[in-house]
């Protein structure tokens, strides 16, 4: 199966042991792609690069309840972001 996500966002993603993480404008970017084509979002999680590789944060990461439209509670969430030092990994339906 094709994922029209990562097609779209080949070229702007940063990606490390198959996990995509996206800067802020380019999350909010996906999340719009993700409502246009009706595809769920179920997490976005903030991970901080270092020169070790990539941390995760819990603190900056933001789960969704199944079942439910979180297009606009994820572009609440990235648009209110402060801490411009991490990327994002979006978890969507078929990621």
């Amino acid at each position: 199966m094709t994922d029209i996500i990562k097609e779209n966002f080949l070229k702007k993603a940063v990606i490390y042991d198959n996990i995509w993480l996206y800067f802020i404008k380019t999350a909010i970017a996906v999340v719009y792609d993700c409502e246009k084509n009706g595809i769920a979002i179920t997490a976005i999680e903030a991970f901080k690069l270092t020169g070790e590789g990539i941390q995760p944060s819990q603190e900056h990461s933001v789960f969704f309840n199944p079942g439910e439209d979180n297009w606009i509670k994820a572009i609440d969430f990235l648009s209110n972001i402060k801490d411009t030092s991490y990327l994002y990994e979006i978890w969507y339906e078929g990621y």
